[in-house]
């Protein structure tokens, strides 16, 4: 006979899940992130939740290798109608402080995190802060993107217009 073996739940994982899940929903704040980095054992385990690229700038550690969810709207506005698509963006980070044989814990955590960020738009490898910016995000997302693109992008604390439109088609 063929024995089915449950293992107890990690309230851990599910936690992490939970958080992550609250990230990337539609009623999700544009700018919503979460960022988690890998405890002692590798798991991943959450550092920091929070609104806005200036604030997810400040939670990534120049000691650490982290990782990054963040919730961009693309907006789309036109005469009669305004429509919120939400795009997810996984920033793989390591800090500029961070020991050699520690940046390998980047890839070793890789395949962990590809589990619990599901669903992501676009993923940058960022090792200084300088390159967080609107502008790099709203160039990776239109990259990434099909024909359609949105009037802007919001980040929560600032939005990237798009000159696609002329003002008459909008």
């Amino acid at each position: 006979r063929d024995v089915k073996r449950f293992t107890k739940p990690n309230p851990t994982t599910m936690s992490l899940a939970l958080d992550f899940s609250t990230v990337t929903t539609k009623e999700s704040k544009a700018g919503t992130w979460l960022v988690v980095t890998l405890d002692k054992k590798k798991k991943p385990v959450k550092v920091s939740v929070g609104v806005g690229l200036k604030e997810l700038g400040k939670a990534l550690d120049e000691k650490k290798v982290m990782w990054a969810a963040f919730n961009v709207h693309g907006v789309d506005v036109r005469a009669n109608v305004e429509s919120v698509r939400t795009k997810m963006v996984q920033i793989n980070w390591i800090g500029n402080s961070v020991p050699p044989m520690k940046k390998m814990q980047a890839l070793a955590g890789k395949p962990k995190i590809v589990k619990l960020f599901k669903g992501m738009a676009l993923t940058l490898d960022i090792t200084s802060k300088d390159d967080l910016t609107i502008k790099a995000i709203s160039s990776g997302l239109l990259a990434a993107g099909g024909a359609h693109k949105p009037t802007y992008y919001s980040f929560g604390d600032g939005k990237h217009e798009l000159e696609f439109y002329a003002p008459e088609n909008k």
